[in-house]
């Protein structure tokens, strides 16, 4: 008897930063049991310290599920280039497909406009990633990704492949608000998209920029459903509407709407209940 495989990505749980702790790790894994999952990969950001946080959650996790992972920025906090190398460019079976997994990265590409030396002090006024020491500066770290990725295609069949990376692979996710535009320079590379399409790839699953996309592109199916950080939880929204008593001016902020529910004591209470509903909304099966 063929044993039936059924796969969930989910990206960008950040553990450390939302608090996900023994009750809310135990409503994730149970949500995954119900709805049969066998295999688990995460897209990347699983935690700000990969060493301490992450392993012990995937050890935990390799208890119920066949689990791979990604690397997103945030992990890379405090690796060496050797060892984000190692973690790069993973295959896995999965029945009758397989999963080709890598992190990416970003060359500015998606903001032309901008001078390479505006980007750089963005960058390190503001980016996390001002934090991680890449051997190579960012324009070239991706053309090498870029070049791995175009070999390693060409090697595979790429009829059942899906492909699992962190970053953004086309300008269609960007961020559009004037607020925001300029980090789209870190968002990642148009030309990802360009290789999916020289080798016919299906089948896309990303994460980084916390929203959620179903979209076909050029023939390319592009999904994203990242969990993000909790002010930015569906439940938050919900908690509002169930509890209009405290709507107020500029709820639709998520800083101040996630900071003004803090304080009420229910609000945690209600986040554990309905956990399982965000997970829901933040996974991708196959």
């Amino acid at each position: 008897m063929k044993l039936t495989k059924k796969l969930a990505i989910m990206s960008d749980l950040h553990l450390d930063v939302n608090h996900l702790d023994s009750r809310y790790i135990e409503i994730l894994i149970q949500t995954l049991l119900d709805e049969g999952v066998t295999d688990l990969h995460l897209a990347g950001d699983i935690s700000n310290d990969f060493e301490t946080l992450s392993k012990p959650f995937l050890a935990l996790l390799t208890e119920h599920f066949t689990v791979s992972y990604n690397l997103g920025n945030h992990d890379m906090l405090g690796m060496t280039e050797s060892e984000i190398s190692d973690k790069d460019f993973q295959l896995r079976a999965l029945g009758d497909k397989k999963l080709l997994s890598f992190a990416g990265w970003y060359d500015y590409s998606f903001c032309p406009e901008i001078s390479l030396e505006q980007n750089l002090r963005t960058k390190n006024t503001f980016w996390f990633d001002r934090k991680i020491k890449r051997k190579f500066d960012d324009p070239t770290t991706t053309y090498q990704i870029l070049a791995k990725l175009d070999d390693t295609l060409a090697t595979l069949d790429t009829e059942n492949l899906i492909v699992a990376m962190h970053f953004v692979p086309d300008k269609s996710f960007l961020m559009t608000h004037s607020k925001f535009v300029k980090f789209n320079a870190f968002m990642g590379s148009e030309k990802f998209h360009d290789i999916f399409m020289k080798y016919g790839i299906k089948n896309v699953v990303f994460g980084h920029n916390h929203r959620s996309y179903d979209k076909i592109i050029d023939g390319v199916h592009y999904q994203s459903k990242p969990l993000g950080y909790k002010r930015e939880w569906h439940l938050v929204g919900d908690y509002f509407k169930a509890h209009p008593e405290y709507d107020a001016p500029n709820t639709h902020n998520l800083h101040r709407r996630y900071r003004q529910l803090k304080q009420i004591k229910t609000f945690d209470t209600y986040l554990l209940e309905h956990f399982s509903e965000e997970i829901k909304r933040s996974v991708i099966f196959f």
